[in-house]
């Protein structure tokens, strides 16, 4: 799953790098705009249900607090700034003017930083599940009033946005083991409802009267209404798409076992983090601008130029060769326990 979701980031990257308007406001790029109603909420509620196990394996919250903690922000908080520095590095490469006055630059290279946004997201969220934890008893009639409560802590100003819809995905990946018991496949056969429901949401996203501007909640420029339906319509659409990306996959994986695609997703999901951070590099600091200078130069944006179908074939097995390039990028840096330590904070 984990593999499935990072070939989706790296394939949403590529569309936008590549997108004639680079894909702000998102509703301009259908096909970004459909892979982002699923990948990243399905990607923050893996990492929230993989939380509620890491937790499990200590004593209490408490203990986790202060065993763990400390390591998993670190794991998180230190890639992100080699990171950021990593693609100031690609700035300067690339002649890009850099501020030269000290508090400017310092601006300027913590905003490369926080770019690095999911990272961040996982860190707040972690902290605040946390926090709701310490008041939980382990009964979700109880509990969830605190879950909620303390999504309030989500709008404040962070790393990068200010999603609380983002938090939602997290919390509820966690709550998934911690309080639901049923078998996932009794809920299978509701698929035709979620994707309806899906594709009637998808539409109404596509073609409301206002603009989206992005997938995360602004109310410097929106009015209470637009907040309501916008963030509303996003909720629906990642927990439909989520589940709908859940059974696809449950039910394509008894055919693919024997596979060699099945063995790679298997070895190379435990290391989605890195392909996470590499591929920043690879497609965004990289391949983006070379493309669009190619663009540029010749006048002719040729993923866009030949209609839909040749865009996404032609995008879909880039985003495939990226991923391979970025994998084999990742090999080679956990070679040498330093810089696996630096970028990764891996041994």
């Amino acid at each position: 799953m984990k593999f499935f979701i990072i070939f989706l980031v790296v394939w949403g990257h590529v569309v936008q790098q590549t997108s004639n308007v680079s894909c702000w406001p998102v509703q301009e790029d259908s096909v970004m705009r459909l892979i982002y109603t699923m990948h990243m909420p399905l990607f923050m509620g893996l990492c929230g249900y993989f939380f509620y196990f890491s937790i499990q394996k200590w004593s209490s919250v408490h203990m986790y607090v202060i065993k763990k903690l400390p390591s998993r922000l670190a794991g998180l908080i230190i890639p992100m700034i080699s990171f950021g520095l990593i693609k100031a590095a690609c700035d300067l490469f690339r002649g890009t003017p850099i501020p030269h006055i000290p508090i400017t630059f310092l601006k300027y290279l913590f905003g490369d930083i926080k770019g690095i946004w999911f990272l961040g997201d996982v860190a707040v969220n972690t902290v605040i599940v946390l926090l709701a934890l310490y008041f939980c008893k382990g009964n979700f009639r109880h509990d969830w009033k605190y879950f909620a409560l303390f999504a309030l802590l989500s709008i404040v100003p962070y790393v990068s946005y200010r999603s609380p819809h983002i938090y939602f995905f997290f919390a509820a990946g966690y709550c998934l083991p911690a309080y639901v018991k049923s078998d996932f496949r009794s809920y299978i056969k509701y698929w035709k409802w979620g994707l309806a429901l899906f594709v009637a949401s998808y539409i109404a996203f596509s073609n409301m009267p206002w603009p989206p501007e992005d997938f995360w909640y602004d109310y410097h420029h929106q009015s209470v209404l637009q907040l309501v339906v916008n963030d509303g319509l996003k909720m629906i659409l990642g927990v439909t798409g989520s589940c709908l990306a859940l059974i696809f996959l449950y039910k394509l994986l008894p055919y693919m076992k024997e596979t060699s695609l099945y063995h790679l997703a298997a070895r190379e999901g435990q290391y989605t983090l890195d392909i996470y951070l590499i591929q920043i590099i690879v497609i965004e600091k990289l391949l983006g601008p070379f493309y669009k200078q190619l663009v540029s130069q010749s006048g002719i944006n040729w993923v866009n130029e030949y209609g839909l179908i040749v865009k996404v074939v032609s995008t879909l097995v880039l985003a495939a060769i990226l991923l391979g390039i970025v994998m084999g990028i990742s090999r080679l840096c956990h070679k040498n326990q330093y810089v696996s330590k630096i970028l990764f904070w891996k041994s």
